[in-house]
């Protein structure tokens, strides 16, 4: 990494991990700056504001997290349909973890509530992503709409996740997996209406 992107990327990874654990709304820059070890001069080279500062926090966050989910789907089953069923495996595991606070994008929509702030379009696009990749493996296993069952997962990560997030249960994952095995088992080769 060039010196020069040093002082930025220690500012994301601090600013990442402080809104994860204490809330978008409830960290400051100056907490920010104490906590990375850069000027504040050096912080505004980089971010204007706290909105961009933010906004590149989420497309830095977005960027890790969808990689790592990929690779984990990837890594997970010999089948589409066992790599569907993973999904679930994959996210019962981040819920359990002990670092885990929510999903870091509904967090971040739900906390700034400006369907206008670029975060909230980092989020909408994290959502695109991940339907995008169950899409294309529902059609691998044959789902006759992998549209609609693309987003019918969605309403089932997004309950697993606020499961998780509200009640401290990672277990939501596993009733989203029954509940994805069932879908697949009921798309498989039905006509559309």
């Amino acid at each position: 990494m060039k010196s020069s992107n040093h002082p930025r990327q220690q500012i994301l990874e601090t600013a990442s991990q402080l809104f994860y654990q204490k809330g978008i709304q409830n960290v400051g820059i100056n907490e920010i700056i104490a906590t990375s070890g850069v000027a504040k001069r050096t912080l505004y080279r980089h971010f204007t504001s706290k909105d961009e500062l933010i906004e590149a926090v989420m497309k830095h966050r977005a960027t890790e997290w969808l990689n790592w989910f990929e690779m984990a789907v990837r890594d997970r089953g010999n089948t589409a349909k066992e790599r569907l069923l993973a999904t679930f495996d994959i996210l019962r595991e981040w819920y359990a973890s002990p670092n885990f606070r929510g999903c870091p994008f509904i967090n971040a929509v739900l906390e700034i509530a400006d369907a206008s702030h670029p975060a909230h379009d980092v989020s909408v696009g994290v959502r695109e992503s991940i339907r995008m990749q169950i899409k294309h493996l529902a059609e691998e296993v044959g789902v006759t709409d992998a549209e609609s069952f693309s987003q019918q997962y969605l309403l089932l990560i997004g309950g697993a996740s606020l499961m998780a997030t509200i009640e401290g249960f990672s277990g939501g994952a596993n009733y989203a997996q029954q509940a994805l095995s069932t879908l697949i088992d009921s798309s498989i080769g039905k006509s559309k209406i």
